[in-house]
């Protein structure tokens, strides 16, 4: 039976579909897969990993450090170990200055081949100069400029920021990395984009860990290396360096903030006043306000320690001497942080930014109490650090080392 001429047009038009049409919709499709116009490719961009930031004469200083993607490959001399080419450090600075950080960022853009990228900003250090001046525009620049990672660390020098350019890298292949290991380590104030950006919208007060450049490190390998660490922290009221904590005082001031990580604490012994030294391996730190009355901020730490030294005779198995040594550090970390609360309210500033949690709890109170807040915070607010602590592991020695000889002798006799 054959078919019918209906039958026929619909198997032509089929053809005609597989022919063209398909091919035709297929070409169509893959021109929408070339990319949105506006994107940059990667070997058109430079990756800002560092931006430094200090007065000059001229307004604003501007410095940053980007990877070199030329000298990415390491060495193949001195068999194959250590970062870099052959031509020295796999990274490099640009400095402009200018009226202001916007133009100063523009200006180093002109110079560059390659679109300036902050996907990878991670680091942020400003110079004393002008951190005592203001950070103001320091923190409208960050505002406005979305690429830039809202958990990117920032650091306050005592010196030129520019001195980081010439630091002994040593175990680690960028500045970068040294810098965000000090964060990791906890061994001073962490201090991130979000937290500048809080602070500023909460009135600028806060604590922004310190850089120190020039001490003796390990042996250097080019006579103008530097050697880089950390130094305490500062202070700021309003936007501006006001004050600063000594290294003590910043160690208090990461008890408050609950940032302590592996810390080392000596107190004298009960029993004859020589050390005894703990690591401190767990820290919580819980703030509680009060507003009934004058207002009170209760800051509650629970730590737990291993003893690592013992250069007295204290018994560390009679519990009794275990309780007078955890009232006696409790006692010493109580100070530190006292010691810190007392340098803030010197300044005239809320660094710890108890008013916060007063807002946070007590939301209609806040309200009455904010417009005076740094007045009161400083003549009225009284703030009670209550420290508790365990000690958890005394160690395979429980006896000092004369003790035991001692023991030895009593027994020969």
């Amino acid at each position: 039976m054959g078919k019918t001429p209906g039958g026929r047009r619909l198997t032509m038009s089929l053809k005609w579909f597989r022919r063209f049409l398909i091919p035709t919709s297929a070409c169509l499709f893959l021109s929408f897969l070339t990319g949105c116009w506006s994107t940059v490719e990667l070997n058109d961009q430079a990756f800002a990993k560092i931006m430094l930031l200090d007065k000059s004469d001229d307004g604003i200083e501007m410095t940053l450090e980007f990877p070199l993607p030329n000298q990415m490959v390491p060495s193949q001399e001195g068999g194959g170990g250590g970062g870099g080419g052959k031509s020295g450090k796999p990274f490099a600075y640009v400095t402009k200055r200018d009226r202001d950080v916007a133009k100063a960022y523009r200006a180093i853009q002109a110079d560059l081949s390659r679109k300036i990228s902050f996907g990878q900003l991670r680091i942020i250090v400003i110079g004393r100069k002008l951190a005592e001046d203001g950070i103001g525009q320091v923190v409208d620049f960050i505002a406005r400029e979305p690429k830039i990672h809202i958990n990117s660390n920032v650091f306050i020098t005592e010196g030129k920021p520019v001195e980081l350019a010439s630091i002994l890298v040593g175990f680690e292949r960028f500045p970068t990395d040294i810098l965000s290991g000090y964060i990791e380590e906890k061994v001073t104030v962490e201090v991130t984009v979000k937290d500048l950006l809080m602070a500023n919208y909460t009135g600028g007060d806060l604590v922004i860990p310190m850089l120190v450049f020039g001490r003796e490190g390990i042996v250097k390998k080019k006579t103008d290396e530097k050697w880089m660490g950390t130094d305490g922290a500062a202070i700021f009221k309003d936007g501006k360096m006001v004050s600063l904590l000594n290294t003590m005082e910043m160690r208090g001031a990461l008890w408050i903030l609950g940032k302590l990580k592996n810390a080392e604490v000596n107190v004298p012994s009960p029993s004859d006043g020589k050390n005894v030294s703990f690591m401190v391996t767990q820290a919580t730190t819980r703030i509680k306000p009060e507003v009934e009355g004058d207002p009170t901020i209760h800051i509650r730490c629970k730590a737990e320690v291993d003893v690592l030294a013992n250069e007295s005779n204290i018994n560390l198995e009679d519990p009794d001497q275990l309780k007078l040594l955890e009232q006696r550090l409790g006692k010493k970390l109580e100070g530190r942080m006292a010691q810190a609360i007392a340098k803030s309210k010197k300044a005239k500033s809320d660094a710890f930014q108890f008013g916060n949690y007063v807002r946070w709890r007590f939301p209609q109170k806040w309200e009455e109490i904010k417009p005076g807040w740094r007045e009161l915070y400083v003549d009225k607010v009284n703030v009670k650090e209550h420290v508790d602590v365990s000690i958890k592991r005394l160690g395979a020695v429980r006896k000092a080392e004369g003790q035991r000889l001692l023991s030895n002798q009593g027994e020969q006799r």
